[in-house]
C-alpha cells in the first residue's frame, strides 16, 4: 500500500490551485485584447506571422496615408492652376479690347492699373501653400516662397526645378506637384515657334502677326536648330509706294546672307520664310508700314508668364496716341495674346499631368485598402477568439479554481489533534 504524505497532499493542492490560475490569467488576457496569442512560448510560429502580418499592415497605412495627403495636394495644385487660367483668360480680354484705334489714355491707364494687380494675382497664385505651409510651386524647396515680385515689376523664382514625391508603395512613388519654373517660367514664346519683334524706332501704323506654321519640321530646324532669324524691312519705292526686303542671319549679323527675298508691298501681304515655294512659315503684315520701319522674326525663346504680363502693363502705360506708338502696342499685344496661348498650353498639359497622377493615387489606395482588408482577415483567422467559447471555458476555470481553493482550505483543516 502507498502511503501519500501530508506534504504531497499540500503539494497537488497547491499545483492544481496555481495550473487553474495561470490558465483562468490567460483567457482573461485573451478576453481583453481579443487575440489568442497571448502566451508567445505556447504558439511561436503564429506569433511571428503575426508580427509579420502586424507590420505589412502598418506599412500599408502608412501608403495610404501618403495616398491621402498626395491627393489633397494634388487637388490644391489643380485648383490654383484653374484659377490661373481664369486669370490669363481675363487677361486676354483685356488685352483684345485694347487692341484698337480708339481707346482713350484714360482707358489705357485703368487698363494698365488692372495689369499691376492680376500681376500681383499671379504672383500670389505662385506662391500658393498647402495646410502645412509647404509651397506648392516651389519645386523640392518647398519651405522656400517661390515667387517675388520685385521693385521693378520683374519677378523671381526662388525655388528649383525638383519634385518632391510620396510613396505609395513598396516601389511606386507619385510627384505632388510641379516646379514653379515649369508652370510658370520656361514658357515658349511667340507661337512656340517663332517670334516677332517690332524695331523701336518705327513710326508707321504696322504690326506682324503672330504668324502661323506651315512646314514644322523645316521651320524647327530653320528657326530652332540652326538659329536663323529674319529681317525684314521697307523702303520707299520708286513708284510712290513701299518696298519691302529679307535678309537672314544669326543674331545682329543680317547681312550674312545679303537679301534673300524682295519685293513690292501690298495691303494685307504675308511673307513666306524661307523665301521660296514652301516656306516653313508665314507672318502677314497687318496694317500699313512706314519707310524705314523693320521688324525681326527669330526662333522662340522661353517667356515666364510673369513678363507677359508685364509687357501688357508697360504697353498700356504708354499713353501717347501716335500712328507709330499705336503699332508699337499692337505688336506688343499681339505677342502677348501669342504667348497668352502657349501659358495656356502648358497649363493643359501640367493638369493632364495631374489628372493622371490623381487616377494613379485612387487606384492605388483602392488597392492597399483591398489588400489590408486581406491581410487583416488573415491575422484574425491566425489570433481571433471565439467569444462564447473562451468565455464558457473563462467560467469553468473559474469554478474550478474555486472549487480547488475550497479543497486546498478543508485540506489545511485536517489535523488528528483535533479529535483527540
Amino acid at each position: 500500500m502507498q502511503i501519500i504524505s501530508s506534504s504531497q497532499f499540500y503539494t497537488a493542492g497547491l499545483s492544481g490551485m496555481l495550473q487553474q490560475q495561470s490558465l483562468l490569467g490567460t483567457l482573461g488576457q485573451q478576453l481583453s485584447t481579443g487575440s489568442s496569442l497571448v502566451d508567445p512560448s505556447a504558439q511561436p510560429v503564429a506569433v511571428a506571422q503575426n508580427v509579420d502580418l502586424t507590420a505589412q499592415i502598418g506599412q500599408l497605412a502608412g501608403y495610404t496615408q501618403n495616398g491621402g495627403n498626395a491627393q489633397q495636394s494634388l487637388q490644391l495644385e489643380s485648383a490654383s492652376l484653374q484659377s490661373v487660367g481664369t486669370l490669363i483668360d481675363q487677361v486676354r480680354q483685356l488685352a483684345l479690347q485694347m487692341n484698337n484705334g480708339t481707346v482713350s489714355p484714360q482707358d489705357l491707364k485703368n487698363a494698365g492699373t488692372s495689369m499691376q494687380a492680376y500681376l500681383q494675382q499671379l504672383v500670389q497664385y505662385g506662391n500658393t501653400q498647402d495646410g502645412q505651409g509647404n509651397y506648392v510651386f516651389a519645386g523640392s524647396r518647398s519651405q522656400t516662397q517661390p515667387f517675388v515680385l520685385q521693385a521693378n515689376g520683374q519677378v523671381l523664382y526662388q525655388g528649383d526645378g525638383g519634385q518632391n514625391q510620396l510613396a505609395l508603395g513598396a516601389s511606386l512613388n507619385t510627384p505632388i506637384g510641379d516646379p514653379g519654373s515649369a508652370v510658370f517660367m520656361n514658357i515658349p514664346g511667340g507661337n512656340g515657334t517663332f517670334g516677332v519683334a517690332a524695331a523701336a524706332s518705327n513710326t508707321g501704323g504696322a504690326s506682324l502677326g503672330p504668324g502661323s506654321v506651315v512646314n514644322p519640321s523645316l521651320a524647327q530646324q530653320v528657326l530652332l536648330v540652326s538659329g536663323t532669324q529674319y529681317h525684314i524691312s521697307f523702303s520707299a519705292a520708286a513708284s510712290g509706294g513701299l518696298d519691302y526686303s529679307v535678309t537672314s542671319g544669326s543674331g545682329s549679323a543680317f547681312a550674312s546672307s545679303g537679301v534673300v527675298a524682295s519685293g513690292t508691298f501690298s495691303a494685307g501681304m504675308s511673307i513666306g520664310l524661307p523665301p521660296g515655294a514652301s516656306p516653313a512659315i508665314e507672318v502677314p503684315v497687318v496694317g500699313n508700314p512706314a519707310a524705314g520701319d523693320s521688324f525681326t522674326i527669330a526662333g522662340s525663346q522661353p517667356q515666364s508668364l510673369f513678363a507677359t504680363f508685364q509687357s501688357l502693363q508697360q504697353a498700356f502705360s504708354s499713353t501717347a496716341q501716335t500712328s507709330g506708338t499705336a503699332a508699337q502696342r499692337a505688336q506688343i499685344i499681339s505677342n502677348a495674346l501669342a504667348s497668352l496661348d502657349q501659358a495656356q498650353t502648358t497649363l493643359l498639359g501640367t493638369q493632364s499631368a495631374i489628372g493622371s497622377r490623381l487616377q494613379q493615387v485612387q487606384a492605388v489606395q483602392t488597392q492597399n485598402a483591398s489588400l489590408t482588408l486581406q491581410l487583416q482577415t488573415q491575422q484574425a483567422t491566425l489570433s481571433g477568439i471565439n467569444y462564447p467559447q473562451v468565455i464558457s471555458q473563462y467560467q469553468q476555470s473559474l469554478t474550478a479554481l474555486q472549487a480547488s481553493e475550497a479543497a486546498f482550505a478543508q485540506l489545511q483543516g485536517l489535523s488528528l489533534f483535533k479529535y483527540l
